[in-house]
């Protein structure tokens, strides 16, 4: 038998070899495809969870605290009417021990709560969240969002930045109070933010540097943004940071509410008059007070003049005139008790507007929705949500494998629901009105659930974090404003790299030839269509 040449042996063994390399790099590539699938996929998943999660326990938190508010509300309405019906008016100390126990207690309380309450739904948000992800991901978390709040915390704590002396507390020391909750807050880990803060000092107006949109453009070289008007004028004559018109003035909120997770409530402040009769020697003096019960100033059903109330007076006095009793010194004396209520702004949250456009599909039909997505009329009505933002870093292994963004983005948004009984018919359970329908914060919040983000108080537009840091820190003077990019050069600052970025002339110039290239297509509507590389995902 002949042998096959060695040569030959060797040429297909080599072929072999080369085929194998290739399954291998092959193989290789797709179990790493696979992988990082995988891996986003799971991460997707447990970001949904802990994103609805931290939402509902913040909206909790909410209901939490307009229930402690409520029962105050109440506590002191009970005190008033059992007070004032038995004590004498014309005893100064009793009435101003009435006035101490309002203002300085039950009052003082009703705004502890209302500034600090809803900081334990940021804690919250926090620990729901961390029980919904990994210790892989607790490890790729952005520290933007404990950074800043941490400079808040000391700002307010420490009478440091613009709070102190210019920002009106709601009452006796309450910054440092809120600040040192705040900054202990900031010591942990965060993994949420707080999606709708509504801060004490905010920009009112626009302006390009607080649009997020404009630097997810930077970003991306996405050059649609500049396609016309302003923005389009702004690149063509852009030279450096002093181009840029000065920033909005700050305006400045109510600060009845906290700035994380606020519950949108009010303080009104008042006074009941008290009309009483004097005591007196003279023999036809009653020596009675028997109308602190009249809360003229607030019940209008209780409202009675001082004539009506000098008839009442003369019938319990005998037979003295009117005419003697003022001659007697006997007309009636006036005494004021001061008191506030915390109370809703009362609005309707869906409106047909919304409603016709069907911009919200429930997930069920039941509380507190029905017929498909309308919502309930006793749920229906405006006031505290919570809206959070979470994100994990991702990181990809397969080469050559592009993602829109290095991190998954979820949003979630929820709200605390409850009714009150209808008062015409309080024993007929279908019989339901809203929570706000008498105005004052009652205890009627028993549910949480979670909405969709366009019904939210969310602002419109996809945040990085760090963002109201930038805004907030980093520009105004004398940051990048003033001193333009050395001022953020150092900065560990998502947006701050894109100010840096957008600051080299040769950057924009590839903006501008682009524009001018594609002017055509832009009019005739075949470019600049709505931008679809938003990788951020949410619930709506």
């Amino acid at each position: 038998m002949k042998q096959r040449p060695l040569k030959k042996q060797g040429k297909k063994a080599g072929q072999a070899i080369i085929f194998l390399m290739m399954v291998l790099v092959i193989g290789t590539l797709a179990v790493l495809w696979n992988f990082d699938l995988h891996n986003i996929i799971s991460t997707k998943l447990r970001i949904d969870n802990a994103g609805d999660a931290a939402a509902l326990s913040a909206a909790r938190w909410q209901g939490i605290t307009l229930n402690m508010i409520g029962e105050l509300n109440l506590s002191q309405a009970a005190y008033l009417c059992d007070q004032l019906s038995s004590i004498d008016l014309a005893d100064s100390n009793q009435v101003q021990q009435i006035r101490d126990d309002v203002f300085d207690q039950i009052a003082t309380l009703r705004q502890r709560l209302a500034l600090n309450g809803p900081l334990m739904g940021l804690v919250a948000a926090q620990a729901a969240a961390l029980q919904n992800i990994t210790e892989k991901d607790e490890q790729k978390i952005e520290d933007a969002i404990s950074r800043y709040l941490a400079e808040r915390g000391s700002d307010f704590e420490y009478s440091g930045g613009y709070y102190k002396g210019v920002v009106q507390e709601p009452y006796p020391d309450a910054w440092a109070e809120y600040g040192g909750l705040v900054s202990a807050i900031a010591n942990n880990t965060m993994l949420v933010e707080c999606a709708n803060a509504q801060y004490f000092l905010f920009y009112s107006n626009y302006h390009t540097l607080l649009d997020p949109s404009f630097y997810r453009a930077v970003a991306a070289g996405y050059w649609c943004y500049f396609k016309g008007g302003n923005h389009r004028y702004l690149i063509d004559n852009y030279i450096d940071f002093t181009s840029w018109e000065p920033l909005p003035p700050l305006q400045q909120r109510h600060t009845a509410n906290s700035e994380y997770f606020g519950c949108d409530v009010w303080e009104w402040n008042g006074s009941l008059t008290m009309y009483y009769a004097p005591t007196t020697t003279n023999q036809h003096s009653s020596g009675g007070y028997g109308y602190a019960d009249r809360l003229t100033n607030y019940f209008p059903d209780l409202e009675i003049d001082a004539e009506g109330l000098m008839e009442d007076f003369t019938e319990h006095a005998g037979s003295v005139s009117p005419l003697d009793a003022a001659d007697l010194g006997m007309l009636p004396d006036m005494v004021s008790i001061p008191f506030s209520w915390h109370y809703f702004e009362a609005w309707s949250w869906l409106n047909k507007r919304w409603e016709n456009s069907q911009m919200y599909f429930p997930d069920s039909d039941d509380f507190p929705l029905h017929e498909g997505w309308r919502f309930r009329d006793e749920y229906n009505y405006g006031g505290a949500d919570a809206a959070i933002d979470i994100r994990i870093d991702t990181q990809i292994n397969t080469p050559n494998m592009r993602i829109v963004a290095d991190s998954i983005y979820w949003q979630a948004s929820a709200k605390a629901f409850g009714y009150l009984p209808d008062p015409s018919d309080p024993e007929d359970a279908s019989r339901r009105r809203t929570p706000v329908y008498f105005g004052l914060v009652l205890p009627a919040f028993h549910d949480t659930r979670l909405i969709h983000n366009r019904l939210s108080t969310r602002p419109a537009g996809v945040k990085e974090p760090g963002y109201d840091e930038h805004i907030y820190k980093h520009l105004p003077a004398p940051g990048y404003m003033e001193q333009g990019v050395e001022a953020i050069r150092t900065n560990k600052c998502w947006y701050c790299k894109q100010l840096i970025k957008w600051e080299e002339q040769e950057f924009r110039l590839e903006g501008v030839e682009w524009l001018e290239e594609n002017q055509e297509a832009i009019d005739a509507g075949e470019k600049c269509r709505p931008y679809e590389g938003d990788p951020h995902m949410g619930r709506g």
